[in-house]
């Protein structure tokens, strides 16, 4: 079983609309088991799919206030063989827990893990795609424990590369704690046909750092119709620019290793 958490410490890169979509993809396209973990206290992703936050959450997951069986806090998305664990705003109180000792705290961050594995174990999933904030939060610890891979959406621009590098050394502090996570690339979201924008996509792919080959074209629909949609863009709009893009964008992810 694969875990992918899709992260990115800068917000507006579409992070959350890259998670949906694969997952859509992995699930309707190719016929995958999928499970979507909402890692962000926004919720996003778990608005997306219309998840019951009234019932379990992953501040439920990480706290142990959960029922003890993994699949009793999980709900389906409404697409065939995915399902989600949902998040809201109050997974943002991890952040600053007040009258919690250190130790426990410390728990927090293996329990996604320990449920991940569960699910494993059970042989439940072929992907758990995590949704992570764009900020290193209590939350996005456990999922990089709890992660095996790791794809960063990002948008071009001038601050790019230095964000990168910066997210690396977070990547690479996790590895202490988790040895089997690596960042198996770097995928351009919004990409505009400029000028500027190719050669700074050619400067990236020059570095040490592994690029997707496919990058997901800039459109209207990317972020505002999909969101309002409540639905992934793919399911939303699948013959647009970025649906294409994100369709062969997976294709690419299950095909190998972009190290090479």
């Amino acid at each position: 079983m694969k875990t992918t958490a899709i992260m990115n410490l800068k917000g507006g890169v579409a992070k959350t609309i890259t998670a949906v979509n694969m997952a859509a993809i992995l699930a309707e396209k190719h016929r995958k088991r999928v499970l979507l973990i909402d890692a962000d206290h926004q919720g996003n992703a778990s608005s997306v799919f219309g998840a019951d936050k009234d019932s379990a959450t992953l501040k439920e997951i990480l706290t142990a206030s959960n029922e003890p069986c993994w699949s009793d806090n999980v709900q389906g998305s409404g697409i065939e063989g995915l399902d989600i664990l949902p998040a809201d705003m109050s997974l943002a109180e991890l952040d600053a827990p007040l009258d919690v000792d250190e130790n426990e705290k410390n728990r927090w961050l293996f329990r996604l893990s320990q449920f991940v594995e569960a699910a494993a174990e059970d042989d439940a999933y072929d992907h758990v795609i995590i949704d992570l904030p764009p900020s290193f939060s209590t939350a996005a610890k456990a999922a990089l424990i709890a992660a095996n891979e790791v794809v960063v959406p990002m948008k071009i621009d001038a601050f790019s590369v230095s964000g990168m590098v910066e997210l690396l050394k977070q990547i690479e502090n996790m590895r202490r704690i988790n040895p089997h996570l690596r960042l198996i690339g770097a995928l351009v979201t919004m990409y505009r046909n400029a000028q500027n924008t190719n050669e700074a996509v050619e400067f990236l792919r020059k570095s040490k750092i592994p690029v997707f080959h496919q990058t997901i074209r800039w459109t209207d629909r990317l972020v505002d119709e999909s969101t309002f949609a409540h639905s992934p863009l793919y399911i939303h709009s699948p013959r647009c620019a970025a649906s294409r893009d994100y369709c062969k964008f997976v294709i690419e992810y299950l095909g190998g290793d972009l190290h090479a």
